[in-house]
């Protein structure tokens, strides 16, 4: 047995293994394009990174090999991005509905005084939590502090209209999350549209009991047509 004859045959067998990783590779592929949620996707795709690195390394496709060589951190990074937020989706969807939970989705935005965030029968594109600062609703001269959630009912009324109006009454720091985002994370990941009703049913209920409790209570139908002062938590 000569030494070219066994390395002939090691050659044969590495290049049908290497055959088989890239047949595997295109399955994967193909696979991929069948998924409909973003995990499995993930995983298939890191899958077939790895089966076209062994196939190209055995075939000496340099091109492929540095293709999906680039393509495998990137694809565990966002894995690793997208189970993080699931993990973040679901500690907030279990329990009750507290506002806190909401503000890793959002994004921090520094406002200086006197800035409009809204004006009353604006388009309703975000919802904010004011976390430095005051805003002040004109409309009724009702100042916002700290801890308050406002613009959430107006992104899920049919008229997706303000309201009243919200003006920063000094320098502000506002988180806040737009329609389209929240849209993306319900679609991700069911279980933040489920948090996301009970935060809204909570507010709403609030709203109620508060409208109660008052000694001209509060009508929907009243408080849209203007003829009673829309109360601060009632804010669109």
């Amino acid at each position: 047995m000569s030494l070219d004859w066994v390395m002939a045959q090691f050659a044969q067998y590495i290049g049908h293994w290497s055959e088989l990783a890239g047949y595997l590779a295109s399955v994967l592929v193909f696979l991929t394009f069948c998924m409909k949620t973003i995990e499995p996707l993930r995983v298939l795709a890191i899958s077939s990174n790895i089966a076209f690195i062994v196939y190209a390394a055995a075939a000496g496709l340099m091109p492929v090999l540095l293709l999906h060589a680039a393509l495998l951190p990137l694809n565990i990074l966002r894995t690793m991005q997208q189970i993080s937020l699931f993990r973040r989706v679901r500690r907030a969807s279990i329990g009750s509905a507290k506002i806190e939970a909401l503000v890793p989705f959002m994004t921090i935005k520094t406002y200086p005084k006197d800035t409009l965030l809204f004006r009353k029968g604006d388009v309703a594109l975000k919802m904010y939590f004011l976390h430095k600062g005051q805003v002040l609703v004109p409309e009724i001269g009702k100042y916002l502090q700290p801890g308050t959630l406002f613009g959430e009912i107006g992104l899920f009324t049919p008229e997706r209209t303000r309201t009243a109006s919200a003006t920063c009454s000094e320098d502000c720091e506002i988180f806040e999350i737009s329609d389209d985002d929240l849209v993306k994370l319900c679609l991700q990941d069911p279980a933040f549209g489920l948090f996301l009703t009970k935060l809204i049913v909570a507010r709403m209920s609030d709203n109620l009991t508060q409208s109660e409790t008052s000694n001209d209570p509060i009508t929907p139908s009243a408080w849209r047509a203007g003829t009673q002062q829309t109360p601060a938590s009632f804010i669109e």
